[in-house]
């Protein structure tokens, strides 16, 4: 993980060779262990890959968002002052929002790459096409 501060932006093609239910290649930001953040494409527990984001702010919760069909999405994390927009895409030019929401932190934060498998013996995760900037989106809703 690397260090992120002000305004930012984070995304990257992904693509997972699933094997097992929760199997996923995700995006993190990370404030401290009670207050972190990830958007995953996760093979979800009806077998189906999907877009999934986990929000803890001392207790975890979770949202799918959206089913992808096959191995490969687009996944963005963006940061406009003290808020953050979890973004999915099928080319990486059009974005959907998944999730809006708030840290509680307008410092420095760690963001990065997570691969898991926490149900399996593990699994191949590819992230590439990465692209970090350091401005704000026009519009945390429309992803433009």
């Amino acid at each position: 993980m690397g260090a992120a501060s002000g305004d930012f932006q984070l995304s990257a093609r992904v693509t997972v060779d699933f094997g097992a239910r929760f199997d996923a290649g995700a995006l993190i930001v990370h404030v401290d262990p009670d207050n972190w953040a990830k958007l995953c494409f996760e093979f979800a527990p009806l077998r189906q890959p999907t877009v999934v984001s986990v929000v803890t702010r001392g207790l975890s919760d979770d949202c799918n968002s959206y089913p992808v069909e096959g191995h490969t999405t687009w996944l963005r994390v963006a940061r406009r002052g003290s808020s953050y927009a979890f973004h999915c895409s099928t080319d990486g030019a059009v974005w959907k929002l998944a999730r809006h929401f708030a840290l509680g932190a307008t410092g420095e934060v760690a963001v990065g790459f997570l691969a898991q498998s926490p149900e399996g013996e593990g699994c191949s995760v590819n992230f590439d096409s990465i692209r970090y900037q350091s401005e704000a989106l026009g519009d945390i809703r429309s992803g433009d």
